[in-house]
Formats: C-alpha cells, structure tokens, sequence
C-alpha cells in the first residue's frame, strides 16, 4: 500500500470504526421503546457517514494542488451539513411541526450562503490557493456561529425536555457538548485540526446512550402508571359491574317468576350466572383477551334477564360479520347497557338497539348504536365503565372508543387492531 493511503487510513479509521459501533447500537435497539432509535438517528448516522467520506476525499485532495477544487467543494459541504446533524438531533426531541421547521431554517441558510451563493456571486468565504493551503475571510466564521447556535440550543431543549432527570447522564452530555464547543473553536482558530469528526462522533454517542437511559426510565415509569390505573379499573369494575343493584333486580325478578313460570325463572337464573361469571372473569383478567363470541353471549344473557324485568321483548339487532376475533373483557357490554337504560329507556315501542362486527383493513370493529334523545357528549362526564372501557382498550390492546351522540341516537364504536388480536388468537 502507499504511504498516501496509510497515512489517510490512520486519519480516518478510528471515525469509521466509531460510526459502524453506534450503528450497531441503534439497530440492536431498534424494537426497544427508545425515541432515538426513530428514523432520526439514521439521518444523523446518514449524514456522518457522507461527512467522514467527504472529510477522506478532502485529505486525499491535500497531496495534489491540482486537486483544489476538490478540496475547496469537500469543505463547503462539510461546512454545510455539520449544522443539519445536530438539528437532527435536537429534532428527536421536538415534536412540534411548526418548531421543527422552524429550526431549521439557520442550517438552511447557512448552506445556501456555503453552496450556493459562490455560484450566483463568485463570492467565497474560504478558498485554497496555489499550494493548496485553506484560506479564509471573516465570513468564514458563519459556519462555525450556527454550529455553536445549534450546540447552545441542543443544551437548552434537553434541559427543558428532561428536567425531571438531572442526574450523572444529564452531565455527561453536558460535557460532551462542551467539549465539542471547544473543539470547533480550536478548528476555526487552526490551533488543532482533524479531530472535530471523532469528537462529534464521541458527542452523538454519549447523546445516544444519554437518551437510551431516559426513555428507559420513562418507559419504566408508564409501565408503573400502567400498572396502578389498571388495579384502580379492577376496583371500579367491582363497583361497577358487580353492582347490589344489578343482583337484587336479577333476584327480584327471580323470585316473582317462581310461582308464575318455573322454567322461566330457570332460565334467568341462568343467565344472572353468565353475568356474574363475566364479571368475575373479567375481574380476575382484566390485561387477558376473550374471543368476541363470549362478550356477545354476556350481552344477550342481559338482554334476556331485562326482558325477563320489563315483561315484553326488547328490539335488538345483530348483524355479526366478523366473529372470530378477541378484545378485554366487558368492553362492549357497558355499552350496550348504556345503550339499554339510558338510549332506548324513555321510547315504549320503538326503542331500537343494534350490535355490528365488520373489519377494515387495520381493525376489527363493533359498533353499538341506539335511536334514544342522545346526549352531548362533550358536555357530560363520561361514567365509570365507559371510561374504564376507554383504558383498557388502550393499554391493553392499543384499541380505541368513539362515541358519537345526536338527537337521533348514539353510535359506540369500538376499534380492535388486527395485529394484537391476531397475535394473542
């Protein structure tokens, strides 16, 4: 090998060995619930892979002068992307559009006045001259300026991000933001040079393993929020469900069809132990799933026993295309009791409750829709076993509820994402 190659290899192949390291953090990360192993990492990864690539054409260009020009275009791009690899890592911790945008609009103009501005002005801020030495004027200086913006504001968003976690690993990537800050001020004062890449990817590591750490803990801590929301639905299923209202009507209706239908009472008697067994289910699993046939028998046990109270039939629907799915326990039958006390309460006759199971591409869904007077359902506070039938399909199967209400009625529907289902089946 020549000397020129060897002497370029030693320049950059600690760069390249540190780059290909954090590439194998990210992707041993990549299912982890780490923010910063979004595509965002990848751009940054991305990016410093161009810049060690530009930053080898760059040394080799040093050992002719008739390779200028090269190195005049290497270090104008080099000057121009520095500033969108830190955005980029202050963009994994901004959410806002807007704000996104926004902040990016420095590192833009600072590569049009780089890159293209030469092109429409003849005006350059550096150059090299005849023996391939860099010269510069003061304007050299913007780069550098909206790097160390970038740098100051990095800082600034982790700080307001994560005040909560002002520990050891808070410090660290103070101080490797530091220490790149003096690194680009000994770059531009040319007192030392070559090192600002290996120092960046020094930087970009810390700030990785900085946020691996974070979102860890924050992922412990909703793990934890979790878990006591879901022990708090456990408490109010019991109140809620398992009501001495709801048993003393069942009894009730129970006792007065003894000495009038013996077989009557016999079957309602059956259908208060399949409420009360869902309900107990449910209680015992609440984080478990149940195939959508258990939650449809649960429902017309109900039905039957309010018939069975209100002497007459009561006019429900169903039209089931979809059956062979699973969702958490006792989520659609609140809703077909609200539907059942509060929709159709007030209609004699005409009161009409229907129960649909379809499919999209994405989702199971059911859907129970009522003709009552509706409601106004952001005026009203939402009661136990709706809202607990809210979080449960979020945490448990990352489902959702919609509820829409007019004056013609009230459709509830329940939204089950085909891969959960199809993974717990």
């Amino acid at each position: 090998m020549s000397q020129t190659f060897l002497w370029i290899l030693n320049q950059v192949f600690f760069s390249y060995v540190m780059l290909f390291f954090i590439s194998g953090i990210a992707i041993m990360n990549k299912k982890s619930d780490v923010r910063a192993s979004n595509n965002t990492v990848w751009v940054i990864i991305g990016l410093m892979f161009l810049l060690l690539t530009l930053n080898t054409a760059s040394l080799w260009a040093e050992f002719d002068v008739s390779r200028r020009e090269v190195n005049y275009w290497t270090t104008a791009l080099m000057y121009a992307i520095i500033p969108f690899v830190i955005y980029c890592e202050i963009y994994v911790l901004t959410e806002h559009t807007l704000r996104q945008v926004q902040l990016c609009i420095p590192a833009v103009l600072n590569a049009f006045v780089v890159l293209v501005l030469p092109q429409i002005s003849g005006f350059r801020m550096f150059w090299y001259n005849e023996k391939n030495v860099f010269c510069a004027t003061p304007w050299a200086a913007l780069p550098f300026a909206v790097d160390i913006f970038y740098l100051l504001l990095l800082v600034l968003t982790i700080t307001i991000s994560f005040k909560q976690h002002m520990g050891i690993h808070i410090l660290i990537v103070y101080g490797a933001v530091a220490f790149t800050l003096f690194a680009m001020i000994l770059e531009y004062c040319n007192i030392v040079s070559g090192q600002m890449f290996n120092i960046m990817l020094i930087d970009i590591y810390l700030y990785y393993f900085f946020l691996m750490k974070v979102f860890q803990r924050r992922t412990g801590d909703e793990m934890a929020q979790k878990e006591y929301e879901l022990t708090q639905i456990r408490l109010k299923l019991l109140q809620e469900q398992i009501s001495p209202h709801f048993i003393f009507n069942a009894l009730a209706i129970m006792k007065s069809m003894v000495w009038e239908d013996s077989q009557k009472a016999s079957d309602v008697i059956d259908d208060f132990s399949t409420c009360l067994k869902e309900n107990v289910s449910a209680l015992k699993f609440t984080e478990n799933l149940i195939p959508f046939s258990n939650e449809l028998e649960h429902i017309k046990a109900l039905q039957r026993i309010d018939e069975a109270g209100k002497g007459r039939a009561t006019n429900v629907i169903y039209d089931i295309k979809e059956s062979n799915f699973r969702l958490p326990p006792l989520t659609i039958e609140p809703l077909f009791e609200n539907a059942l006390l509060h929709g159709i309460s007030h209609r004699k006759n005409d009161g009409e409750i229907r129960i649909t199971s379809s499919s999209n591409s994405e989702n199971y869904i059911v859907r129970v829709t009522d003709n009552g007077s509706g409601f106004d359902v952001n005026a009203e506070t939402e009661g136990v076993g709706i809202n607990n039938v809210r979080i449960r399909l979020k945490y448990i199967c990352g489902g959702k509820l919609n509820i829409e209400s007019s004056e013609n009625g009230t459709v509830a529907s329940v939204y089950i994402p085909k891969n959960i289902t199809e993974d717990t089946k």
